[in-house]
């Protein structure tokens, strides 16, 4: 089985999450015009990572270009900022792979997740490292009361949190889709605020022992 072929371009670094990735050739590039003469093996899969601080339609039309008129080829773009009318051609067109300058960490994982065939969409805030640990209980709100079985107040650790949302681990699968639950959490500002949200998913993480929730917030932070 031959190599994925990874292109780099907009910075001039390669991810050490990439590097150390055996299956994965990686290839920086600085002319991002200059990348189509490289893209011409059809028989393997190529992704194209593109950093930018800011995706414009110039961007958008040059790779949407390289990707209809090359095989086997997928962008994923790395950006600190986006537009309005740009969210949503991009969610309209579902063309590329966006991410958030601060899902970066991410990377390898969503480039697996696509070379797999798992769908890939663009989260429509961006997603903050959270380092304090957050308590989780049944909510407050009348909806709780609609949550079944025994769900006691947990520790749990945050992968992320946005002014919409969080994605976080708990020790132990109490919680299901649907339910609604109670967030309270120290803040970067070193204030304690509680916010109450529901379950959008979950999974089991047999590895880490844990499990992962998706959570939508149902009030502000």
């Amino acid at each position: 089985m031959m190599n994925t072929q990874i292109f780099i371009t907009g910075t001039n670094r390669i991810p050490a999450q990439l590097k150390n990735e055996k299956n994965f050739d990686c290839t920086l590039i600085d002319n991002p015009y200059s990348l189509r003469p490289l893209l011409q093996n059809n028989d393997v899969e190529k992704i194209i990572i593109v950093f930018l601080p800011f995706l414009e339609i110039r961007h958008f039309d040059l790779y949407s270009y390289l990707q209809k008129t090359t095989r086997n080829v997928k962008t994923f773009f790395v950006v600190n900022e986006l537009s309005s009318s740009m969210k949503i051609r991009l969610k309209s067109r579902n063309d590329f792979v966006v991410l958030w300058k601060t899902e970066e960490a991410n990377l390898l994982k969503d480039i697996q997740a696509y070379l797999s065939g798992r769908p890939l969409e663009l989260r429509q805030d961006k997603r903050e490292m959270q380092e304090s640990r957050a308590m989780v209980s049944p909510s407050m709100l009348p909806a709780g009361m609609e949550n079944r079985g025994f769900q006691p107040i947990m520790g749990g650790a945050f992968e992320n949190i946005s002014l919409n949302g969080s994605c976080l681990k708990i020790k132990a699968p109490f919680y299901t889709k649907k339910d609604f639950v109670n967030l309270t959490y120290q803040n970067k500002e070193g204030e304690y605020v509680s916010v109450e949200g529901q379950v959008r998913w979950s999974r089991w993480n047999e590895t880490e022992q844990a499990q992962e929730l998706g959570v939508q917030f149902l009030t502000q932070a």
